[in-house]
């Protein structure tokens, strides 16, 4: 059974001389190559970090004040990846276990370790 998996990137406001070059355009590309791998089971939002909408998620301000590096990717609620650069891999990598992901098994994000 499909389940629908929400991928939420966070990360700083940055102020680019290149408005292709920021985390909102690398996110927003990371969403167009998952939408085009598994279409509609999974779902990119981009956060962008001390934004009002941000203020929503105190675990990720948490990782701030505990001087984790952003950008922070969370699958459905679940933090995979804290600071460098996107991962399409790591992300595609839980996305494909936790959409095959039988009752009983034990899912991608109850193994994940941020090492």
């Amino acid at each position: 059974m499909k389940h629908k998996v929400i991928v939420r990137i966070f990360a700083l406001p940055m102020v680019a001389c290149d408005p292709g070059k920021t985390w909102k355009a690398a996110a927003e590309m990371m969403a167009r190559r998952l939408k085009d791998r598994y279409g509609d089971a999974v779902q990119v939002e981009f956060v962008e970090i001390f934004a009002p909408e941000s203020f929503q998620y105190p675990e990720i301000l948490a990782l701030l004040q505990n001087d984790q590096a952003p950008p922070f990717v969370t699958l459905n609620g679940k933090l995979i990846q804290s600071g460098g650069k996107l991962s399409e891999r790591a992300i595609r990598t839980v996305i494909e276990e936790l959409l095959t992901c039988t009752n009983g098994a034990k899912s991608a994000l109850e193994t994940v370790s941020l090492s």
